[in-house]
């Protein structure tokens, strides 16, 4: 009998702490904020409303003939900026693929 009151016992107890959430992972929180309202970012550091505003920013440089030639300079001078010690590595490998392909 007190076997079976044991065993009873722990089944609740587990059943109690898989119900209230006990099991969960602390990185399963979910966000209440409705999809597609949070504030966008973008590496250049402007700030859009929302990423419709963002996407039709990308979609504009990407019409451009030299627009994403552009935004590619932007982020570089952006990383030189924030990576001035990885800034020559980066020159070097662009260095090394115009040698190799030779179309500049």
């Amino acid at each position: 009998m007190k076997r079976l009151i044991a065993r009873v016992l722990a089944v609740l107890v587990i059943g109690l702490m898989g119900w209230t959430g006990f099991f969960t992972p602390a990185y399963a929180e979910v966000s209440t904020q409705p999809p597609g309202s949070e504030a966008v970012i973008s590496p250049d550091g402007a700030q859009y409303a929302n990423r419709e505003e963002a996407y039709k920013k990308a979609v504009e440089a990407a019409k451009d003939p030299n627009g994403l030639e552009k935004e590619y300079k932007k982020d570089l001078k952006l990383f030189k900026q924030e990576n001035p010690d990885q800034a020559n590595l980066i020159e070097k490998a662009e260095a090394a693929v115009e040698k190799v392909v030779g179309d500049k």
